[in-house]
C-alpha cells in the first residue's frame, strides 16, 4: 500500500515538471484574459482585487465570455436537443427501435443535463471559458449513489494530464485543498488518530490531497467481474500528500475526466487557445489604453506650478475653489500642459481591439441574417459558418462531448434510469449523432442540396418523365425524416405502411371491379331499352332471335 502511495507521489512530481513551462503563459492568459480563474505562478488572495490591476482594456475578456456563450449556444443549448443516438449501419431503424433511441435521450435530457441539480449549465460554460483562455479544460462527471450525476469543471492549475498512445488523455491527477473537518467527514475509518484532535482545535487547516485516474495495468475482469471497483479499467486512488496515505481506493468503468483542447500542436499534451494566438496584441492594447488613460487624466487635471513662495496655502483644486496670491505679482497658480494628447493611437486600439474579437471568433459567432436575405442566401451564410466551426467543433466533439455522452449513457443504465432496450439492440453500441444547430445545418445543408438536385432535373422530366424512376421516393423520404431528426412518432413503420398500400391497392381494385360491373349493368340495360324501342326481343343466353 505504501509503495502506491510512493508510486502515485512520484508520477505528480514528474507530471507537475511536464506542465512547469506552460505555467508562465497560463498565468499571462489568466492576467488579461481570465482574471477571476485563479492562479498559476502567483499566489492571489480569494477574492483579491489586485486579480484585476493589469486589466486596462476588457475587450479580450469580453471576446472570450462570447466566445463561451457562442459554443454554449451551437453545440450544448440548452433549450433543444442537441444529440442524438443511432444504430451503426442501420439507416432505416425499426419504429421501436427509434422510439427507444429517442425516449432515452429525453430522459438523459430531463434527468442529467437540463437538471439544475447536476450544475451542467453552469460547469459547462465554466469549462468553454477556460479553453477559450488556456486552450486546455478539464471536465468531471461524477456519480452520486442516491443523488442526480454531478457535472464539475475544475481548474487547470489543479490537474496535471498525460496521453496514451493514440493522443487521448487518460491520466489525470488532480491536486486539491481540504480541510481538517472536511477529512473526518470522508475518510474518518482511515486517517490516523491525531486527526480527530486537529478537527477539534484546527478545523479548517488545510491539507494536501491528491485524485489520481489512470488505466488499471493489471486489468483481468470477466464478466460479472466488472461490478468490481478494484478490477475496473480505470485505476482511482485519492492519497493524502501530507501524510502519504491512502485514503479511498476505487475505479471507474469509463474515463471520468473529459480534457478538451481547442488545439494541439504535435509533441505537446496541452492545448493552445484563441487568447495565446492574440496574447501580444491583448498585452499591447492594455499598455496604450493605460497611456491614454493617463493622458487623459493629464489633460483634464493637470499638474500645477505654484511660486515656493508668497502664496497663500492651503491650494483648492475642487470646482469652484479659490486661491489666493499676491496682486501685481506674476505669482499665481498656473497648469503645467505638457502637450497630452489622449486621442493619438486611438484608431490603431481600434484595430487591435478588432483583430482580438476575431481571434476569439466573435466575428462568425455574432454572423446574422439580414432582413432582406433569401432563403438561399441564408444557407450559403450557414455553409460558411460551418466550414469556419468545422476544425474547431470537431475535436470538442471527439475530446469532450462524445466521452461526456458515453459516460452520461453507462452511469445512466447501471444506475437503472434508463429503459431496458428492445432485444434487437442488446449488446449494440450506439453512436452519437449531434443535432445542436451547427450539426443540425450542416445536416439540413445536405437536404437543401438534395432538393437542389432535383430542381435542376425537373426541366430534363418534362421532357423524359422516366428519369425520376431512378429516385428511391421511399428511401428519400426516410432519409430525409432521420437527416432533420424529425420526432420517431410522426415516422410509421415500413411494415405498416406496406399494409396500408396494399389495403389501399385492394380497395382501389374492389372499387374498379364495382365500378366497371356498374358500367356493365348501365350498358346492358340501356341495349335492352334500345332493343324493345327497336321492337326487337333481346338475345338471351346467346340464342338468336324469333324469325330466324
Amino acid at each position: 500500500m505504501k509503495d502506491a502511495v510512493n508510486q502515485i507521489i512520484k508520477r505528480l512530481e514528474q507530471l507537475e515538471s511536464w506542465r512547469a513551462p506552460w505555467e508562465s503563459l497560463w498565468q499571462d492568459c489568466t492576467d488579461y484574459v481570465n482574471p477571476r480563474r485563479g492562479d498559476f505562478t502567483t499566489k492571489q488572495f480569494r477574492g483579491s482585487r489586485s486579480r484585476f490591476d493589469k486589466v486596462f482594456d476588457s475587450t479580450a475578456p469580453l471576446a472570450n465570455e462570447q466566445l463561451a456563450s457562442g459554443l454554449h449556444g451551437h453545440l450544448t443549448n440548452t433549450a433543444e436537443r442537441w444529440f442524438s443516438l443511432r444504430v451503426p449501419g442501420n439507416d432505416e431503424p425499426s419504429l421501436s427501435m427509434r422510439q427507444w433511441l429517442q425516449g432515452t435521450v429525453e430522459a438523459m435530457f430531463d434527468s442529467c443535463f437540463n437538471l439544475p441539480e447536476t450544475n451542467f449549465i453552469t460547469s459547462v460554460h465554466e469549462m468553454y471559458l477556460d479553453i477559450g483562455a488556456y486552450g486546455t479544460a478539464v471536465f468531471y462527471v461524477e456519480d452520486r449513489p442516491g443523488k442526480p450525476i454531478q457535472f464539475r469543471s475544475f481548474h487547470l492549475a489543479d490537474c496535471y494530464v498525460a496521453e496514451n498512445h493514440e493522443g487521448m488523455i487518460d491520466t489525470c491527477y488532480r491536486k486539491y485543498k481540504h480541510t481538517a473537518r472536511q477529512l473526518m467527514q470522508l475518510y474518518s475509518d482511515v486517517l490516523p488518530e491525531k486527526f480527530k484532535e486537529i478537527a477539534t482545535k484546527q478545523p479548517f487547516q488545510e491539507f494536501t490531497c491528491v485524485h489520481a485516474v489512470e488505466p488499471r495495468a493489471d486489468l483481468v475482469y470477466t464478466g460479472e467481474d466488472k461490478k468490481d471497483p478494484l478490477n475496473m479499467p480505470f485505476k482511482s486512488c485519492y492519497v493524502l500528500v501530507e501524510e502519504k496515505l491512502l485514503l479511498k481506493e476505487g475505479g471507474f468503468m469509463e474515463f471520468p475526466y473529459m480534457v478538451p483542447r481547442w488545439s494541439k500542436t504535435a509533441g505537446e499534451v496541452y492545448g493552445r487557445s484563441p487568447a495565446m494566438v492574440c496574447l501580444p496584441d491583448i498585452r499591447m492594447v492594455n499598455e496604450m489604453m493605460k497611456t491614454t488613460i493617463r493622458a487623459a487624466q493629464k489633460a483634464t487635471d493637470p499638474p500645477l506650478m505654484v511660486p515656493d513662495d508668497g502664496f497663500m496655502m492651503p491650494l483648492r483644486t475642487i470646482p469652484g475653489g479659490l486661491n489666493y496670491y499676491r496682486s501685481g505679482t506674476p505669482d499665481k497658480v498656473e497648469p503645467l500642459v505638457g502637450g497630452e494628447r489622449p486621442d493619438v493611437g486611438l484608431d490603431f486600439i481600434e484595430s487591435r481591439r478588432e483583430h482580438i474579437s476575431k481571434s476569439f471568433h466573435v466575428d462568425w459567432l455574432q454572423m446574422r441574417d439580414g432582413p432582406q436575405m433569401t432563403a438561399t442566401e441564408v444557407l450559403q451564410r450557414q455553409e460558411e459558418k460551418m466550414r469556419l466551426m468545422g476544425p474547431m467543433v470537431g475535436r470538442l466533439q471527439s475530446e469532450f462531448l462524445g466521452p461526456m455522452i458515453d459516460r452520461v449513457f453507462a452511469l445512466m443504465l447501471r444506475r437503472n434510469e434508463l429503459a431496458r432496450p428492445p432485444g434487437e439492440l442488446e449488446g449494440v453500441k450506439l453512436h452519437v449523432d449531434y443535432i445542436s444547430p451547427v450539426a443540425r445545418a450542416q445536416k439540413a445543408q445536405s437536404v437543401f442540396n438534395f432538393t437542389r438536385f432535383l430542381e435542376q432535373m425537373i426541366p430534363l422530366a418534362n421532357v423524359k418523365p422516366e428519369i425520376f424512376d431512378n429516385i428511391n421516393a421511399d428511401g428519400t423520404f426516410r432519409w430525409a425524416h432521420h437527416t432533420l431528426d424529425a420526432p420517431a412518432e410522426t415516422l410509421t413503420d415500413p411494415k405498416t405502411v406496406e399494409e396500408q398500400r396494399q389495403a389501399r391497392a385492394e380497395q382501389e381494385q374492389e372499387m374498379q371491379q364495382a365500378a366497371m360491373m356498374q358500367q356493365q349493368a348501365t350498358t346492358a340495360k340501356d341495349m335492352s331499352v334500345a332493343a324493345k324501342n327497336a321492337g326487337m326481343e333481346p338475345m338471351v343466353n346467346g340464342g338468336q332471335a324469333p324469325g330466324n
